[in-house]
């Protein structure tokens, strides 16, 4: 058996040494192009000098002679031409893949550029310009004997604003009152939990209903990108980071084994670059037809034990009474948000592209999850924000964006015991095991965000310590007395009142 060997902390330190005092150096001598593509977006383009390259061949190769212990040679010992020869093409990869992410961490940080997930690298290839992640990139871009290294991406950056005094939040609390509204939406939530997903011969024809389908694109008579057993709803939606907002319209009435065609627009964000503007199709091909069917209240009264669906309802309003000053806390952390947002100067686009649209969904997706909304409902939400919903979109985004400056200056911490109670909470609403949903959670890249999360709900909570509650309608109140006072005085009143002070 193998056995690990600890890392050296003296060759971790020099390590780390030597990559930052690359970005050092590439932060004097690389060049940056960098132009406005749209609100939040850039395009930069990065010419690393050959000379700076060549440093770095040098140094690698210097470095493993030293190291390397080659046949008939004693270490260390072995001629550099021939260490050159041997190991070239490992250095030459393994230098390219260094390069290119301390020059774009230069980069950056030399333009105090603050960028929103990673950049999208411009690649020209035969059928056109691509946009592609690192690591497909990395196979497009070469690093050339005594040539510069150039490289062109896209990228999306956080908006540059300023906080409002976090000191002088004010804010107006609603009562919290368990309506019968909230217990036969709780009932109707945990009946679709509960349900299950059939087959149907029938056409599509519920918001719900799922349609498994074989999808097309085509732009310009050619086929741009294709995907199998796609599953979709009777709803607006993005395919490929292209909204289609007429799906519903177009799949309505759709039976299995039949095909529909949809016309969009490719977006201004695209990976492909020579696509933008086009016209395009989409093409469904159908195969099956699935509709949720939730259990009747009656069972669910029956799986929990309840005698009566009446005695049922008890149970949940006295649950939720219980659970009174959880909504009233969801009350007070959503109304300082409202004045957070009413506070803050901050521009996002009108236009979310694919990438902020999805910053905006997951915060949304984690907050339905935490209120036990069905897998259903959310799905058919995140379709909602990426398309039609684009002020909900825009306020989520801003959100974001304001509570991860907020954050910035408070002092909080999330333990991994506050993220598994989380977890098994979030397990508990919908009925599954802790595992499987910290595993669900795990698979879509949502777990950071959770954390995220919990970590913007203490900020809250910390906000929330500080803020001046009114009254309801105090603040109405305040504002007729002051325009009452203002009135006489506007009028030579030289006896004016003093308007009362808000209660608190």
């Amino acid at each position: 058996m193998d056995i690990p060997q600890a890392v050296d902390p003296d060759l971790l330190d020099e390590s780390e040494s030597e990559a930052q005092q690359l970005v050092e150096t590439l932060k004097e001598k690389l060049e940056v192009e960098l132009e406005d593509i749209g609100t939040l977006r850039k395009s930069m383009r990065v010419r690393v000098p050959a000379e700076v390259i060549d440093g770095e061949f040098r140094r690698n190769f210097d470095k493993l002679r030293h190291d390397v212990v080659l046949p008939g040679f004693r270490k260390g010992r072995a001629p550099l031409a021939l260490v050159q020869k041997r190991y070239g093409p490992e250095v030459r990869e393994s230098l390219k893949t260094t390069l290119i992410l301390s020059a774009w961490q230069a980069a950056t940080e030399r333009e105090k550029l603050e960028v929103v997930g990673d950049p999208l690298f411009r690649i020209e290839l035969d059928g056109g310009t691509r946009l592609m992640g690192f690591e497909e990139a990395l196979g497009h871009i070469e690093l050339k004997d005594g040539q510069d290294l150039t490289f062109e991406c896209e990228l999306e950056v956080k908006p540059q604003f300023e906080l409002p005094d976090l000191d002088k939040i004010e804010i107006e609390l609603p009562g919290v009152e368990i309506t019968d509204e909230m217990i036969d939406d709780y009932i109707d939530r945990q009946c679709k939990i509960r349900g299950r997903i059939e087959p149907v011969d029938s056409p599509a024809s519920e918001p719900d209903d799922i349609i498994i389908a074989d999808v097309r694109l085509r732009v310009d008579d050619q086929e741009v990108k294709s995907e199998q057993n796609v599953e979709l709803g009777l709803r607006p939606t993005r395919l490929d980071g292209i909204p289609l907002e007429n799906l519903p319209e177009v799949l309505k009435g759709v039976s299995s084994g039949e095909t529909r065609t949809c016309a969009c627009t490719i977006p201004d964000d695209y990976e492909r670059a020579d696509l933008r503007g086009k016209q395009g199709t989409f093409e469904f091909k159908v195969h099956e037809i699935k509709r949720l069917v939730p259990i009747s209240p009656q069972e669910l009264a029956e799986q929990l034990g309840a005698e009566s669906l009446d005695e049922l309802r008890e149970w949940i309003r006295d649950d939720m009474t219980v659970e009174r000053n959880r909504l009233l806390r969801k009350a007070r952390k959503d109304a300082i948000c409202d004045w957070l947002l009413e506070h803050t100067q901050l521009e996002v686009p009108e236009q979310l592209s694919a990438r902020l649209a999805d910053r905006a969904v997951t915060r949304k997706v984690i907050e339905l999850q935490q209120m036990g909304v069905p897998p259903t409902e959310i799905e058919a939400k995140i379709d909602e924000l990426r398309t039609t919903a684009r002020d909900e979109a825009i306020r989520e985004l801003k959100l974001d964006f304001i509570l991860e400056k907020v954050a910035e200056q408070l002092d909080v911490t999330v333990t991994n015991e506050e993220i598994n109670s989380e977890i098994a909470r979030i397990a508990g609403l919908y009925n599954r095991r802790f595992d499987r949903v910290r595993d669900d959670l795990q698979a879509r890249g949502l777990l950071p965000r959770l954390a995220e999360s919990l970590f913007q709900e203490k900020c809250l909570a910390r906000l929330a310590e500080k803020a001046t509650v009114r009254q309801p309608g105090t603040a109405d109140k305040a504002a007729d007395s002051a325009a009452q006072a203002q009135g006489a005085k506007k009028s030579g009143s030289d006896k004016s009142e003093t308007p009362e002070s808000p209660t608190e």
